[in-house]
């Protein structure tokens, strides 16, 4: 015993730990020079086990990953081996969770990203597999027109008051065999399709109606309704809790037999009424049909006090008259001109245009905005609301422009040429060009968002156009519309049928691509969800169809379609069908509707 610990024999070190290339004048050192050392730490001195060590003038070479993984294994089985049982335990547990973060954060960027909508309110059920469900079904003729024989009424979509929906029947035919067919209103609970309750306006006002028009109030509680007849249209208001028509405003008719009194538009503040000869009119009360000499008796009338005669005067027929919230847009080069009238005052504000053709008066947020004709193509003009009158900002525009109008983006669609290459695809796009095939020669089409306040431009950008393609003025969204985008369809110029058309969606703040797709026919948006969206497409044979596509990807989820189909229509958050014999039938996708937002 010579007092040092004991340790157990060294196994025998093979005789060459590695072989020396031919010629090579290095020789290994042998374990023997080192006795005190682990066989272990002598390789690790000469260099990597199984690399020829430096010298003579070479260079060592970098180590195999076969060789490297043997060090790295011994070197983990050295740690294991004199860890403690506690630490053993930590190790594992941090493998396991360097693991999970690495799975978790692989799935993560695999999973579909779906932006923010800009107003979560409106959005709808998220259907992602096609909706054959029906969840609740609905006899709207029985329940909207009790005895009215079928044929006689067809069941429109008049609006939604909280999660109900108004609808309104309208006259198919006019026969004695169907009577007061347009005269009936019905609510109905979305949810459920429990019908809250029916009613009859022609029985109410004790006239022959045609049709029923309703704009609710902003509290829900009462709506002004428009009532046509064969005579012209008048004035009612119904509590919308119980069906119950209130009132009627027999002050808005005319107590002349040769005149025929026509509602021509409602705003929430203003009442827009016409009287003209009873000679303009057809039998069945079409028309009219005016001269360019022919005059109109106009009224501007309080909403809230309909006896009230704010504004009244004769002005041309086929003047282009717009009520926009309480101020009269009058568009003529006859009579006095063209003039803006504040309805609450009466005051009238003549406009700049002495054109002899005008465009439609559309509001884009503080303003009204004109499209005229000009010598070089078309001018936008924009009137301040504020200032009535007032031109703030102008636009040159080519002459086969069109736009898309919100209160966030006035968007201006134009041909920049027609067979020229593509040189710039959409934003978002991997290729210019890439929605058209290599070979097929193609144009360009601009799509290019104005600033309504200042006229500015916001973005450009450019959408490749085929030969024998029309690029369609898009959709104008609704102000209360989940759409606040810009959606532009790249369509065939003549019918739909078999054929497809190209829409892209841009976001009105910034021009990027949100969404593009390609669909049949012709389509429009229907609805958003989460995480899909919802087109309406329009055949060349009429027929309807809902096509769901998902927003992130852009492919195709279902479409569904019918022959008997008069309306798809999404009744708050719930898609529903109304088919030709007056049934609706709320849609479900069979597993899960998961509630919008």
């Amino acid at each position: 015993m010579d007092g040092r610990p004991w340790q157990p024999m060294r196994p025998e070190r093979p005789a060459a730990a590695w072989e020396a290339r031919a010629g090579s004048s290095t020789t290994p050192a042998s374990a023997a020079d080192h006795p005190d050392e682990p066989a272990a730490d002598a390789g690790a001195r000469d260099g990597y086990a199984g690399v020829e060590p430096t010298g003579g003038g070479r260079r060592a070479r970098p180590p195999s990953l076969q060789a490297v993984g043997r060090r790295t294994g011994r070197a983990l089985r050295r740690v294991w081996t004199r860890a403690s049982r506690a630490r053993r335990l930590g190790l594992t547990v941090g493998a396991v969770a360097v693991v999970t973060a690495l799975v978790a954060g692989a799935g993560l960027a695999m999973q579909p990203r779906y932006d923010e909508p800009v107003r979560p309110a409106m959005l709808v059920d998220d259907l992602r597999s096609e909706p054959t469900a029906t969840v609740w079904q609905t006899d709207l003729a029985d329940a909207a027109t009790p005895g009215m024989p079928s044929g006689c009424a067809y069941y429109a979509f008049a609006g939604m008051v909280g999660d109900d929906a108004l609808v309104s029947a309208q006259s198919a035919e006019q026969s004695d065999r169907c009577g007061g067919a347009g005269g009936r209103l019905a609510r109905v609970d979305g949810d459920t399709g429990d019908v809250v309750w029916s009613a009859n306006v022609a029985t109410a006002l004790g006239r022959a109606v045609r049709s029923v028009s309703v704009t609710p109030d902003d509290d829900g509680r009462v709506a002004t309704l428009v009532v046509e007849g064969d005579t012209g249209s008048t004035l009612a208001r119904m509590d919308l809790r119980t069906g119950e028509v209130t009132d009627w405003s027999a002050s808005v008719e005319s107590t002349d037999d040769d005149l025929v009194t026509r509602i021509e538009e409602v705003s929430t503040t203003t009442v827009l009424v016409s009287h003209q000869p009873r000679s303009r009119f057809g039998p069945d009360g079409s028309g009219p049909t005016t001269d360019e000499d022919d005059v109109t008796r106009f009224e501007l009338r309080d909403l809230d006090h309909p006896d009230t005669v704010t504004w009244q005067g004769d002005e041309p027929s086929q003047a282009t008259v717009r009520l926009v919230d309480d101020e009269f847009y009058l568009l003529t080069t006859a009579g006095e001109g063209s003039r803006v009238i504040d309805a609450a005052t009466g005051d009238e504000h003549r406009l700049p245009i002495d054109d002899d053709a005008y465009g439609w008066p559309e509001a884009a947020g503080d303003h009204v905005v004109v499209t005229l004709a000009a010598p070089t193509g078309q001018q936008l003009v924009a009137f301040s609301q504020d200032r009535p009158g007032t031109v703030d900002w102008t636009a040159d525009l080519s002459g086969d422009a069109s736009l898309i109008v919100s209160d966030r983006c006035v968007a201006v669609t134009s041909t920049v040429a027609v067979g020229d290459p593509v040189v710039a695809g959409p934003r978002g796009s991997d290729e210019a060009g890439d929605t058209a095939e290599a070979d097929e020669p193609v144009g360009r089409a601009s799509v290019t968002c104005l600033s309504p306040s200042t006229g500015r431009t916001v973005w450009s950008t450019t959408i490749p156009v085929s030969r024998g393609q029309t690029v369609q003025s898009g959709w104008n969204p609704s102000p209360s519309s989940a759409f606040d985008e810009v959606q532009v369809t790249v369509s065939p110029s003549s019918g739909f049928g078999d054929e497809t058309s190209t829409v892209t969606t841009f976001d009105a703040d910034d021009g990027r691509v949100v969404f593009e797709a390609t669909l049949p026919g012709y389509s429009a948006p229907l609805a958003q969800g989460r995480t899909t969206v919802y087109q309406q497409t329009f055949g060349v044979d009429g027929r309807l169809a809902v096509v769901a596509l998902d927003r992130s990807s852009h492919r195709e989820l279902w479409r569904t379609s019918g022959d008997d189909v008069l309306t798809y229509q999404f009744w708050g958050q719930h898609l529903v069908v109304v088919t030709q014999d007056g049934v609706v039938r709320r849609l479900g996708d069979g597993t899960a509707v998961a509630a919008g937002g």
